[in-house]
């Protein structure tokens, strides 16, 4: 915490804001400041960044605390911290001489020399003065040509600056050719206004004259409060503090303009995640469930061409290999990938190591030890900016997918819930005395699937695209056009590469993934090594066993539980789900049993309470007590070890004694 002499400016961290508030660590405080979205500032500390947050800025609870450990109160707190962002008077604007001003300012200033002269002859008090010259009974005449309204800070105002500059004081200081846009106002008053408006909680107009006058007992015309704020406030800075850092780098900052002739087909492929503005319905079990499916799509930079996609309750790292398979079957392996920075698409099985290559500053993960998918084919992996959406064409797509695709549904409900009509409501429940719409009118997973494939046909080989370089022809025209040798990944090593994979140390009975064991009788020579084991997405039967350290593939290892079944991953998964939530019953069931007998005794306990409760009688009558006597046996209840870890086939973690 630091102070500025002259005005407040304390910055605390989060390690200072945990000690006010008796926290253990600054862990509760991050969370916190993350939750409510405190502002802050990074700063240098320790050969890294440090994030500070201002006190003006914190919540009231912190401030409490804060004027608690320097024994004032938070009234005091506040307004030490108000003068401290208050800014400093500057010195008044040199004032024109005589001479050198318009005759019509100089008009102007013996008018209001006028109305100083008689208001200080009246003997009246400013306020009352005020109102007379506002009804007219006082110069009537000078009051038509200077204005129909006065008000006292106006007319202190005139005051202050006839005592100290005299009558060329008082001449109009604004631009004739511009008008006044508050350039008469004082340069702290427009300080004030610039911080009462320039507030993230985007307070009116109305609101900010309010506040001038109950805090800063300033009063400003409403009119001239708007004239300043539209023409003197600059359009980026007003919604820079008004409407956040995003909306500015949105609408303000310079980008520049992709150039798409400049690339051929399958250069780059774009690929990203959307969310449908529809609800479905999936079956878990035996019942239906309303969700919101997940598309992941990839579509040619240049053409514009949807060449893979897959939908699914929820976008994953899987998701993405599928949509990716599709594309190679069909088109081939694109030289490169243009993706965002999430979790799934940064991820060393689909990755690699593509994402520290890039962020290697800001990254902090550890060389991962196994191959990519992207490796595998060939295929370069380029992150775009972070939160910078618009880097990446495929958003625009699926702005279009959603007016042309989605609001086709009866279910659509819209992505933005200022725009969600009341009546969607009834796809969860009852509502406003109606009965919610029948679950079985909803689309299933299989139906959007379907319909989705349709519409891609049609986008690929109908739509008549508008965009920069597309010359309105459709995306299979210019595909086309643009496309030179095919890259395709060699047959015989295909069933290779759409695999899931993980590191497994070699046992006795082979390599353990998934619940199950994967073997094969070579093993016995390699016991104890790690090796990298690959798994079908789309059937897991059959293991492929590859060298960690080469990367070479050694040989295949059968699945002696589930061989030749034909399992799915996503079946497997689903399995796992439900084990787990077994788990979870009895795990509930055993904390009842042991909350209702707590406070219950065995009868061992029971006796040994009778014993000593009969020994304590006999001391109190005098007799004497074993001097040796042995404190009796307690029974001890062993604390449960730690849990040991196992890591599942498809990322769970399975957890047993």
């Amino acid at each position: 915490m630091k102070g500025k002499e002259g005005m407040t400016d304390w910055w605390l961290t989060a390690n200072d804001i945990a000690q006010l508030l008796s926290y253990k660590d600054k862990r509760p405080a991050n969370i916190r400041a993350k939750k409510e979205g405190w502002p802050y500032r990074n700063y240098k500390a320790r050969g890294g960044k440090e994030r500070r947050y201002h006190l003006a800025n914190l919540p009231e609870d912190i401030q409490r605390a804060y004027a608690a450990g320097r024994n004032i109160t938070l009234d005091q707190l506040k307004a030490e911290l108000l003068s401290g962002l208050k800014p400093e008077s500057p010195p008044d604007p040199a004032v024109k001489p005589w001479e050198k001003l318009h005759e019509t300012d100089r008009e102007t200033a013996r008018l209001r020399e006028k109305v100083i002269l008689s208001w200080r002859g009246s003997g009246l008090t400013q306020l009352d003065f005020v109102a007379a010259y506002s009804a007219g009974h006082i110069l009537p005449d000078t009051r038509s040509r200077i204005g129909d309204t006065l008000t006292d800070s106006t007319l202190s105002r005139w005051f202050r600056c006839y005592e100290k500059s005299g009558l060329p004081g008082l001449a109009p200081r604004y631009d004739h050719r511009r008008g006044g846009h508050g350039a008469s106002l004082d340069p702290a008053i427009k300080g004030l206004i610039r911080f009462h408006y320039l507030n993230r909680n985007r307070y009116s107009l109305r609101s900010v004259q309010r506040k001038l006058e109950e805090k800063e007992n300033v009063r400003v015309n409403y009119t001239m409060l708007c004239r300043y704020v539209r023409c003197e406030i600059s359009a980026e800075i007003r919604d820079y503090f008004r409407r956040g850092e995003k909306y500015f780098n949105d609408h303000y900052q310079p980008y520049l303009e992709r150039d798409y002739t400049q690339y051929y087909s399958m250069q780059v492929a774009v690929a990203d995640h959307k969310t449908f503005d529809f609800v479905s319905r999936v079956k878990r079990g035996d019942e239906w469930h309303i969700v919101r499916l997940s598309l992941t799509c990839i579509t040619d930079m240049r053409s514009r061409k949807i060449l893979g996609w897959h939908i699914d309750e929820v976008p994953s790292t899987l998701t993405i290999i599928r949509a990716t398979k599709m594309m190679a079957e069909q088109y081939g392996c694109p030289e490169a990938f243009l993706v965002d920075n999430g979790k799934d698409f940064s991820s060393y099985w689909f990755a690699g190591d593509s994402w520290n290559e890039q962020h290697r500053k800001a990254g902090k993960r550890d060389k991962g030890e196994i191959s990519s998918i992207t490796g595998d084919m060939g295929t370069a992996v380029q992150f775009c900016t972070p939160y910078r959406g618009q880097s990446k064409p495929i958003e625009r797509f699926f702005g279009f997918l959603s007016g042309e695709h989605d609001k086709a549904f009866k279910s659509y409900t819209g992505s933005n819930t200022a725009n969600r009509i009341d009546e969607l409501k009834l796809y969860w429940g009852s509502f406003d005395g109606k009965k919610k719409i029948p679950i079985e009118e909803l689309p299933t997973i299989e139906e959007v699937r379907a319909i989705f494939a349709e519409f891609v046909k049609w986008y690929n080989t109908k739509w008549r695209h508008g965009g920069r370089g597309m010359d309105h022809k459709t995306p299979d025209t210019v595909f086309a056009e643009n496309r030179r040798e095919r890259r395709d990944i060699p047959e015989e090593y295909r069933k290779y590469v759409w695999t899931r994979r993980e590191v497994c140390t070699v046992q006795r009975n082979g390599v353990e993934a998934g619940g199950g064991w994967y073997f094969n009788e070579e093993m016995g020579l390699i016991v104890g090594q790690k090796v990298e084991l690959r798994i079908s997405i789309d059937d897991i039967g059959t293991g492929y066993i590859f060298d960690l350290k080469t990367g070479s593939y050694m040989y295949d290892a059968d699945y002696n539980l589930l061989k030749d079944s034909g399992v799915k991953e996503e079946n497997v998964r689903r399995l796992n789900r439900l084990r787990r939530a077994q788990r979870q019953r009895l795990r509930k069931e055993r904390e009842d049993l042991n909350e209702i007998g707590k406070d219950r005794k065995t009868r061992l306990e029971e006796l040994r309470d009778e014993e000593a409760g009969q020994t304590a009688l006999k001391a109190a009558g005098g007799e004497d007590m074993a001097a040796d006597a042995s404190p009796g046996l307690t029974l001890v209840t062993p604390e449960a070890g730690p849990q040991k870890k196992r890591k599942g086939l498809f990322g769970e973690v399975l957890r047993g004694r």
